[in-house]
C-alpha cells in the first residue's frame, strides 16, 4: 500500500464537471492553494464530458501533495456525479464546489471549522460575484443574493430572505449524514435544496459561514437566464409537492405574472382605462429601476445598472411562468433516484458501454 493510500484524509472535496476543462484547471489550482494544514483529497467526477477532463487532472497532479482522484460516468447530471464522489470519498467531511467556482484560499478551512467544532453537521458558504470574470455572471449572482432579485436565496444576511439552504457550489457536510439521507437527487434543478432539506429534517444543524467564499464564474445569455428561471420555478413546485418546501415569497413571481397579465387584458378590454391598467407596469418598472441602481452601485459598473433590470424581469417572469405552468399544467419531472446501493454497479456498466473503466486509483 502506498503512502497516499495509507493516509486517510479528514476532508474530501468533490467537484462534478461536464466539459469546462479550462475552468476546471483554475479550480484545481485554487484547491491546491488552500491554506488547510492537514491533507485533504480532491475527487473530480466527470459527468460524461466530451472534453478530455482526465488529461487536465493528469496535468495538474503534481501541483500539490494533495491526492487527486478521477472518476467518470455517463452523463446523468450534477447530482448523480456528486453521488459518485460521495460514494468513493474517504474523508470524514465532504465539501462540494462546482467547476465554474473559484474557492478563496481559506475556503476549506472556514467551511469545515463549524463541523470540526461540533457546532454544525452541515455548512454553506458565501457565493461571491463581485470579482467574477463575466458581467452576466456578476449580475445573475447579485440577483440571487439580493432581496429584490431572488428573496435573498443565497445570502441569509439580507433584510428579507427566504429560508436558507446551502447550495452545492459551496457546502460541506459530514459524510455519514450525506449517505444517511441518500445523497443528492438526480434532478438538475433544486437538487441541492432537496439535499439540504433532507439533512435539515434529520435534525442536523446547518450553519451559514460568510467567510467561506467561492467566486461563481458563470456566464449567461439572455435566453439562458430565462430558461434557467423557468426550470427553477418548475422545480419549486416539485419541491413543494414532494418535500413541502415552500414559502410565501416563492409565489411572488407567479403573482407578478398573473397581475401583469390581468392588467394587460383589462387594458385591451377597456381601452379608456388603459392608464389605470398601466399602473402595475409602472410600479414594477420602478422596482426594476431600483434593482439596477442598487446593483450598479454594488458592482461599480454602469453596464450592470443597465443590464440588471432586464435580467431581473427575465428571472421574475421566467420563474413565475415555470411555477404556474407546473402548478396548473403537467407535473414537473420527478427526481431520478439519488445515491442507491446499486449505483456503483450501474456506473461500471455505463463505463463498459463507453469502452472504459472508472479510474478508482489516486493519481500520483
Amino acid at each position: 500500500m502506498s503512502q497516499v493510500d495509507a493516509a486517510v484524509p479528514r476532508v474530501s472535496v468533490i467537484v462534478p464537471v461536464f466539459n469546462r476543462s479550462e475552468e476546471l484547471r483554475r479550480v484545481l489550482l485554487a484547491l491546491c492553494d488552500q491554506r488547510l494544514p492537514e491533507e485533504f483529497e480532491i475527487l473530480i467526477c466527470d459527468d460524461g464530458s466530451t472534453e478530455n477532463i482526465a488529461a487536465v487532472v493528469a496535468e495538474l497532479q503534481h501541483c500539490d501533495a494533495r491526492p487527486i482522484r478521477y472518476f467518470r460516468q455517463v452523463n446523468r447530471g450534477p447530482g448523480v456525479a456528486r453521488n459518485l464522489g460521495l460514494e468513493n470519498a474517504r474523508g470524514h467531511i465532504v465539501a462540494f464546489t462546482d467547476s465554474d467556482c473559484l474557492p478563496d484560499a481559506d475556503w476549506l478551512a472556514e467551511l469545515t471549522a463549524p463541523i470540526d467544532n461540533g457546532i454544525a453537521g452541515m455548512t454553506g458558504g458565501y457565493i461571491d460575484f463581485r470579482t467574477a470574470d463575466h458581467l452576466s455572471g456578476r449580475c445573475v449572482n447579485f440577483l440571487m443574493s439580493s432581496m429584490l432579485g431572488a428573496g435573498g436565496a443565497r445570502d441569509p444576511r439580507s433584510i428579507v430572505h427566504m429560508k436558507y439552504y446551502p447550495r452545492a457550489g459551496n457546502t460541506a457536510v459530514l459524510r455519514e449524514v450525506a449517505l444517511a439521507v441518500g445523497g443528492f437527487p438526480g434532478q438538475n434543478h433544486g437538487e441541492d435544496i432537496e439535499f439540504s432539506d433532507r439533512i435539515l429534517q434529520e435534525g442536523v444543524n446547518i450553519q451559514f459561514v460568510p467567510t467561506a467564499i467561492v467566486v461563481h464564474n458563470e456566464k449567461r445569455t439572455i435566453r439562458q437566464v430565462w430558461c434557467e428561471a423557468f426550470r427553477k420555478g418548475a422545480a419549486r413546485i416539485r419541491l413543494a409537492r414532494e418535500r413541502g418546501v415552500h414559502e410565501w415569497v416563492h409565489q411572488l413571481p407567479a403573482m407578478l405574472v398573473l397581475g401583469l397579465s390581468v392588467s394587460a387584458l383589462f387594458a385591451l378590454i377597456f381601452p379608456s382605462h388603459a392608464l389605470w391598467a398601466a399602473m402595475p407596469f409602472a410600479a414594477y418598472g420602478l422596482v426594476l429601476l431600483l434593482v439596477g441602481l442598487q446593483g450598479g452601485a454594488v458592482l461599480r459598473d454602469v453596464r450592470a445598472a443597465a443590464l440588471l433590470p432586464i435580467y431581473t424581469a427575465l428571472m421574475h417572469i421566467g420563474y413565475g411562468c415555470g411555477y404556474l405552468a407546473t402548478r396548473f399544467g403537467r407535473a414537473g419531472p420527478s427526481a431520478r433516484p439519488g445515491l442507491a446501493a446499486g449505483q456503483e454497479q450501474e456506473t461500471r456498466r455505463d463505463q463498459q458501454l463507453l469502452g472504459r473503466e472508472i479510474d478508482r486509483k489516486v493519481i500520483t
